[in-house]
């Protein structure tokens, strides 16, 4: 049998393409209906469940691996449509904090229901099942954030607010004081420290 058919690890490569392509065709689906681009959807998402700190441009660019000058013009759009609006920040007048305008707030919210479909599925599939693919998927995240492929990593493994405890399956965070398993891991967390 040649290496194509029997290699697991290049099929969960080959899987995980397929799920970020049905990811792409979703937000891309959104995007021809709102008249934005993708990379404008994805944007308003993550400005919608950030805190301030991480609503600014600089801050876009590094999490999304893009230039400054890639997101200022895709957020200037999104300025010029109405959907956000751009606060001076009090500490440092050159740097602006975004915001969602009225409109953009109605808009980000029908923006939200994207991964419904996929949601949908995943609810179908059995708990251990579910709990496999989601260590699975955090120790791979936080393989590739550990040679550098993830330049930001946002979870609580890559995080210096958390300590793994001698049992090695259970973790504390210092900040909120919370203890939890894998299971309880949170991905895009506000609060990420990243110990790099």
């Amino acid at each position: 049998m040649s290496e194509k058919y029997n290699n697991i690890e290049k099929n969960i490569a080959l899987c995980l393409e397929k799920i970020t392509q049905v990811q792409r065709v979703l937000l891309w689906d959104i995007a021809k209906k709102e008249n934005l681009s993708p990379i404008q959807i994805q944007f308003l998402i993550f400005l919608k469940d950030h805190s301030d700190n991480l609503r600014r441009v600089s801050a876009l660019a590094e999490e999304f691996d893009l230039t400054k000058a890639t997101v200022s013009e895709a957020i200037s759009n999104l300025v010029t449509k109405g959907i956000l609006c751009k606060f001076r920040m009090k500490e440092d007048r050159r740097s602006y904090i975004l915001d969602f305008t009225s409109y953009g707030m109605e808009l980000v919210k029908r923006i939200m229901s994207w991964p419904d479909i996929l949601v949908s599925h995943i609810k179908k599939m059995p708990m251990k099942e579910k709990e496999n693919a989601n260590l699975f998927l955090i120790e791979l995240i936080k393989s590739l954030f550990n040679d550098g492929v993830i330049s930001i990593a946002r979870m609580c493994l890559t995080c210096e607010n958390v300590r793994k405890f001698s049992s090695g399956k259970s973790f504390r965070c210092d900040l909120t004081g919370r203890s939890f398993t894998y299971n309880d891991i949170i991905i895009d967390c506000d609060n990420y420290r990243s110990f790099r």
